[in-house]
């Protein structure tokens, strides 16, 4: 008997269980926090499916407001390429084969939350999902350049020979008709 105040927690539980995502989205080993892997792939294959958003920081804000916490925190100025990147989320009453407690976890309300730290914690994952997703789209553009570079290359080469090839042909016209 799903509510709607909990229904993006079922969501949530599905989203973590189905095992066609398990690349992208599965429990920890201890199975008291789930993690999530490549953003980009997640928001882009498994968001939609649940959610009306493609929106991983929309998707982040929703785990607050539940009640979810970042587990791993990353050190200062320690910088991962973004497709490498794992964010892990945990909360007491989300736990792996319980899904009896999943009715228990409630959406906060703004009497239970202190707003200034729920801004603050807010700001920050929403600034490292903005990071983490520009770096994934630095490290598609590096692709995309050596890409480009490689195939102008490429092209020099085959523009050299090219002309190597038209210049025996002249030279060989001029000396079949002895022009010099």
């Amino acid at each position: 008997n799903k509510n709607s105040n909990n229904t993006f927690v079922h969501k949530l539980y599905n989203m973590v269980i189905d095992n066609q995502y398990q690349h992208l989205i599965a429990w920890s080993y201890t199975g008291s926090s789930f993690i999530v892997c490549n953003i980009l792939e997640f928001s882009r294959d498994v968001l939609p499916k649940h959610f009306k958003h493609n929106n991983f920081s929309s998707f982040v804000r929703q785990l607050n407001m539940y009640g979810f916490h970042k587990v791993n925190k990353s050190p200062r100025g320690h910088r991962t390429l973004a497709e490498n990147q794992i964010w892990e989320f945990s909360h007491p009453k989300f736990i792996k084969d319980k899904p009896d407690l999943l009715d228990e976890i409630k959406r906060k309300t703004i009497e239970t939350t202190n707003v200034n730290d729920k801004k603050d914690s807010t700001m920050m994952t929403m600034i490292q999902v903005s990071q983490s997703e520009l770096m994934q789209r630095m490290t598609k553009l590096q692709q995309t350049y050596h890409q480009l570079k490689k195939e102008l290359e490429e092209t020099k080469y085959n523009q050299s020979r090219q002309l190597h090839l038209l210049k025996q042909i002249i030279d060989s016209i001029y000396q079949r008709h002895g022009i010099q």
